[in-house]
């Protein structure tokens, strides 16, 4: 046998030995114990009063021309924006959402717009954002609006400048019914319960705002004060938390 051959056997007995110490390693090592667990999904819901009102406000003007109608607009939303920062002072704002010119086609079933019908007029709208902290003017703010040239109120939602506080006990609610019913489930399959091995938030909401019904409201129709109940708002988390149980 040469010396190179003879190298080759010895690597080959080697290594055969090797493999057969940790297979035999591996079969007298003791088998990793399954880990028991427990996972719930515990929900919290947090009701609270609201702080802030917001509105959407519409001021619409129809003319003739394109022109007439967006200069109309400019005017009358001019001068219920003026009107709305005045009622709500310092602490509220007036910012414009959105704006609109559309044309007015006569109406004639036969003649479909997007065959050449006529148009007959324009329609310019300003969208006027609303935020203020005073919920028991809400009734007036409308009134106010309307009779300064708005044309109607588009929505109107109360809620909370501030959503952390309200999300942080609604979690700690959830978390305590994760607990409570980790704890139930626990007693019934008599178990105990060795701690937590992992949580997460499925969800947090934020507070759902306290919404109200699109308001059509003219000049003709806002005689007498509005009045607006504020109500309250929810937020609801959900948690999900696994337990090791012996």
């Amino acid at each position: 046998m040469t010396l190179r051959r003879h190298v080759l056997v010895s690597l080959c007995i080697a290594g055969t030995l090797a493999s057969v110490a940790h297979a035999e390693n591996i079969a007298s090592a003791p088998a990793e114990k399954t880990r028991h667990t427990i996972t719930v999904v515990g929900i919290g819901k947090e009701r609270g009063a609201p702080d802030t009102v917001e509105l959407r406000i519409a001021v619409e003007q129809n003319a003739p021309t394109a022109q007439a109608a967006s200069q109309q607009a400019a005017k009358a939303a001019t001068q219920v924006v003026e009107t709305l920062r005045k009622q709500v002072g310092p602490e509220g704002r007036v910012d414009t959402a959105g704006y609109q010119l559309n044309p007015n086609y006569r109406s004639d079933p036969q003649t479909p717009a997007r065959h050449g019908a006529e148009i007959v007029s324009y329609t310019a709208m300003n969208m006027l954002a609303v935020r203020t902290p005073k919920l028991d003017s809400v009734g007036a703010l409308i009134d106010a609006a309307i009779k300064a040239g708005a044309a109607r109120v588009d929505s109107l939602a109360f809620t909370v400048a501030d959503p952390a506080p309200m999300q942080a006990r609604a979690l700690r609610a959830a978390g305590a019914d994760a607990a409570a019913q980790a704890s139930a489930i626990a007693e019934s399959l008599k178990v105990t319960l060795r701690g937590v091995l992992e949580a997460s938030t499925d969800s947090v909401e934020r507070p759902i705002p306290q919404r109200f019904a699109t308001a059509m409201m003219r000049g003709e129709a806002a005689m007498a004060s509005t009045p607006i109940d504020p109500g309250e708002v929810t937020s609801e988390a959900r948690l999900r938390v696994t337990y090791a149980i012996d």
